[in-house]
């Protein structure tokens, strides 16, 4: 009798089996018996041993009769059973992706980590004075307060310009990134761009009182970087849950910022060195070598992406990599769910199509996605980051900054504090509002930032004024564009032509940015445009115009997986009429649908 009441109320009276979907056909006593057999199995998934089969059987013919709805076949090992007795798993009882998800994004920030390193110090190297005497033209001229004899060395502003010649061979490295990551795998792709980044830096080390050997070198490396960018954020937004995806992905923003600060960090240490001491220049390209072997060794430490096995047929392998992103069984219902929804993605993408093109995003169906995403990532490119990141140094040496190396960190530092409010900012705000507002006040700032010069002048005021308002520029920059364009330019793109898509908007990314780079010396020169300060009503005015496109063309994709985003596309909806709210309702569970969709992609 104790063992019948110690069932009835560990068993029968436990909340599993007061749901209606786990109930019995009858609960009388003699069926308590057997419930354990079955708790048992249902726990420990093993088919019940023969003897207690026999003993199930015969306790069913002798209180059941033979009533079909009652039968129980205990060779099925009660697995068949499980459909009638086990609910799908809910966000309460269904494992936590937090961990494996932030595992993922801090590699895949670590590699955002590496790209804006590169970009940080290649500009401000320009006003070291052991970069001027290796690569410039030096005279001896006079001290004007010592009046002694000095070695006066100066860079072209052909040569400053030059130096964003790495942005064609980052958008050369995107384009190839398409290749590698098609072949390779997502992983692949980045261990290319780790490679390719060592080789370069070390090119560059051996390459002192050469120009041209200096460029190639350093385009060797821009191709590496170009992998990283277009294959680290793909690889990301295929992994991560969109639950999760904002916040994830939010983190490689961070690592841009954090790549940005170190390097200028770096750059402010090695500057204290001796003016004919080549290390002063040499020391951040040294840091790209162990940062390369980190991440091309550590990358392996996590799985491929699922779909992009999925796109080569290897059903598999991509459950065994959903199983380990999404701490589940490789065959369970949430991952059997996910395989099927992709698969049916492809096959409809696929339609009529053995094998998928590069020249389809440039079809019809894929156009619009295409040239969105590519927008998205020449808006950075073009509203100042370019003027703001690599020469910011030049700028203020320019208009009497004193220390401009230490400038340059505070404002380094200003756009990783930001940073750190962009992944809830993209999140829960939403991707377009953050875009909108961030570039709506990026350009008043840009805009203050040219009155001030212009109404007071160059006055000691008037240079705090500046510095203050780029360090407002930097913050907001770093809240709300960085995140969001990052995010936003590879959710466009559709299943299986994500990786070309990618890197379509990666070579437009660094031929704009090229662009942006090449012209800013020139503008800032003396001998050339001499804008000064006045350089921000250029940038205000393109800021606006792209706050204008992004309205009208970027729809919002937050709390969407990626296959509902292509459904946003293919009904043809106008971006502006897409919101968080909207998509919050989409991603609701439908009557009779299963699963945890918060681990949907």
């Amino acid at each position: 009798m104790a063992f019948f009441m110690i069932t009835y109320t560990y068993v029968l009276r436990s909340p599993r089996m007061q749901d209606q979907r786990y109930r019995l056909p009858s609960e009388n006593l003699f069926q308590a018996a057997y419930i354990p057999l079955i708790s048992v199995d249902l726990l420990t998934d093993h088919v019940l041993p023969e003897e207690n089969q026999h003993f199930l059987t015969s306790l069913q013919s002798n209180t059941m009769g033979s009533d079909p709805k009652s039968e129980i076949k205990p060779e099925a090992s009660l697995r068949e059973l499980r459909p009638g007795f086990r609910k799908q798993p809910s966000k309460q009882d269904a494992p936590s992706t937090t961990g494996s998800m932030l595992r993922l994004s801090l590699w895949v920030s670590f590699a955002a980590w590496i790209a804006n390193f590169d970009n940080g110090y290649s500009g401000t190297v320009l006003i070291m004075p052991s970069y001027k005497r290796t690569f410039g033209s030096c005279e001896q001229v006079i001290d004007p307060e010592t009046y002694a004899n000095i070695e006066h060395c100066t860079l072209t502003p052909l040569q400053e310009s030059l130096i964003s010649l790495n942005y064609l061979f980052i958008a050369l490295g995107g384009g190839l990134a398409g290749l590698t990551g098609q072949y390779c795998g997502r992983r692949g792709s980045i261990q290319v761009g780790c490679m390719l980044a060592i080789i370069g830096a070390a090119g560059m080390l051996g390459t002192s009182g050469s120009f041209l050997y200096y460029m190639v070198c350093r385009c060797i490396s821009a191709v590496g970087i170009g992998h990283l960018l277009a294959s680290g954020v793909t690889y990301g937004s295929e992994c991560i849950v969109p639950s999760k995806r904002g916040l994830s992905l939010g983190l490689y923003n961070v690592g841009l910022a954090m790549g940005n600060v170190a390097s200028s960090a770096v750059c402010a240490g090695s500057a204290r060195l001796e003016a004919a001491n080549n290390w002063q220049w040499k020391t951040p390209i040294l840091c790209q070598i162990p940062l390369g072997l980190i991440l091309g060794a550590g990358i392996l430490m996590l799985p491929e992406s699922p779909r992009w096995f999925m796109g080569h047929g290897r059903e598999e392998e991509a459950r065994q990599s959903f199983g380990v992103l999404y701490c589940q069984d490789p065959h369970s219902s949430v991952v059997s769910a996910q395989i099927e929804d992709i698969r049916s993605h492809l096959a409809s993408e696929r339609a009529g199509k053995k094998t998928v093109s590069i020249f389809d995003i440039y079809r019809k169906k894929h156009i619009r996605r295409t040239m969105t995403s590519a927008l998205v990532m020449i808006g950075l490119a073009i509203t100042g980051i370019q003027f703001v990141v690599p020469y910011t140094a030049l700028f203020l040496k320019g208009v009497g900054m004193s220390d401009p190396y230490l400038i340059n960190v505070i404002i380094g530092l200003c756009i990783l504090a930001g940073s750190f409010l962009g992944p809830f900012i993209v999140e829960y705000g939403g991707r377009r509002p953050a875009t909108l507002s961030g570039y709506a006040i990026m350009a008043m700032c840009m805009l203050i930032l040219s009155s001030v010069n212009t109404i007071v002048g160059s006055y000691t005021g008037a240079r705090i004024a500046m510095i203050v308002v780029l360090c407002m520029w930097a913050f907001v920059f770093g809240a709300t564009i960085a995140p969001s364009a990052g995010l936003t330019s590879v959710e466009m793109h559709s299943v299986s032509l994500r990786t070309f898509g990618q890197a379509n908007t990666t070579v437009l990314y660094g031929i704009f940015s090229f662009g942006a780079t090449f012209w800013t010396p020139y503008m800032l020169s003396p001998n050339h445009g001499d804008m000064g300060a006045s350089v921000g009503y250029f940038y205000a005015g393109v800021t606006v115009v792209v706050t204008i496109l992004v309205f009208l063309l970027v729809p919002e994709t937050a709390q969407l997986t990626l296959e509902q985003i292509d459904e946003v596309f293919n009904s043809g909806i106008m971006a502006w009429r897409t919101s968080v709210s909207k998509n919050k309702t989409a991603t609701l569970p439908r009557k009779g649908d299963s699963g945890d969709e918060s681990t949907a992609v």
